[in-house]
């Protein structure tokens, strides 16, 4: 998976027009980095699905279907357990409050049926999220191919990867058009699947490794490139746009989803964060992408100051 996915983005690199990458830099960024780097996330929260039963797949799952595009000018939020809560928080808060309702946003007969309406209903609060029809339309898509192939059921889907998270991307790529995250350049296919790697990724987090989450390929993973993933490594100076492209992302304009520009953020993004991990292997034993998208994910929320991330409408981050 991982090869596949850099040869694809090679050719992109090697003719970057409005991207840059400091190799020295990111060697020197990575020497500087202590073991905390091995951290991972556990996504145990109020928020975040609560109980331990065998939900969890299907819920995780299930955000990824349609964990995209959090940012626009009315700023969609909820709030539930007492917080104010947007963005991706604000959406796992937003299915978890439709499971303690008893809504069956875990069945696929259900999500086949989804209307704009009961969906407006499940991710009520404040604003609108960007997107929002496109939305409703992928979960009935899922939904329908559950029905359809895994008898309405996430676990029966889960089930059929057999313990593999790279077999769970190829299915969720294979069965789910919304999941197939390619872009074209040049003629050739680039493939990035950052919501396909992204639900594997995030069930073996939850499970730290074991039980359902005992994924044995995560290694083969790259990391998910979203917006965050680029923002932390500007902030850090390993890559950077020129001038024309920093211009537009730093006034947020919008950079068309499919042009050369986003592509090479996309591109530069995941090659510069597997030449970290690349880095880091050397130094700690079992450094994964998972370990370096959550190190540069975290950097958008750290608090430190930032420059914009670009903004681009679409379904695949």
């Amino acid at each position: 998976m991982r090869e596949m996915i850099l040869e694809s983005i090679r050719p992109v690199i090697e003719s970057l027009e409005h991207v840059w990458i400091d190799e020295n830099r990111l060697r020197s960024i990575a020497l500087s980095l202590d073991e905390t780097i091995l951290d991972l996330p556990d996504w145990s929260d109020p928020i975040i699905y609560p109980w331990d039963d065998d939900g969890v797949v299907p819920y995780l799952l299930l955000f990824n279907t349609i964990n995209f595009a959090f940012w626009g000018e009315d700023k969609w939020r909820i709030q539930y357990d007492g917080k104010v809560l947007d963005g991706a928080f604000g959406l796992m808060a937003a299915l978890t409050r439709a499971v303690e309702e008893d809504i069956p946003v875990l069945d696929g007969e259900y999500l086949a049926e989804m209307t704009e309406e009961r969906l407006g209903h499940i991710l009520r609060g404040d604003g609108e999220l960007v997107l929002f029809k496109e939305r409703a339309a992928i979960l009935r898509e899922v939904g329908a191919v559950l029905v359809e192939k895994f008898d309405g059921s996430f676990s029966r889907l889960f089930a059929a990867a057999k313990g593999s998270a790279t077999a769970l991307v190829r299915l969720l790529v294979e069965h789910f058009p919304s999941f197939r995250d390619v872009a074209s350049l040049d003629g050739a296919e680039v493939s990035f699947y950052k919501r396909a790697q992204l639900a594997p990724m995030m069930i073996y987090e939850r499970y730290g490794g074991r039980g359902a989450g005992a994924l044995k390929d995560t290694a083969e993973l790259t990391v998910a490139a979203d917006y965050k993933l680029p923002q932390g490594l500007r902030a850090l100076k390993i890559i950077g746009y020129h001038d024309e492209l920093a211009g537009r992302v730093d006034e947020m304009v919008e950079i068309p989803a499919g042009s050369r520009e986003e592509i090479e953020i996309r591109a530069a993004t995941v090659w510069a964060c597997e030449l970290m991990r690349d880095c880091l292997g050397g130094r700690f034993g079992g450094a994964t992408s998972l370990h370096v998208d959550y190190y540069l994910w975290s950097i958008g929320r750290s608090g430190l100051p930032v420059k914009p991330y670009h903004r681009t409408r679409t379904i695949y981050y």
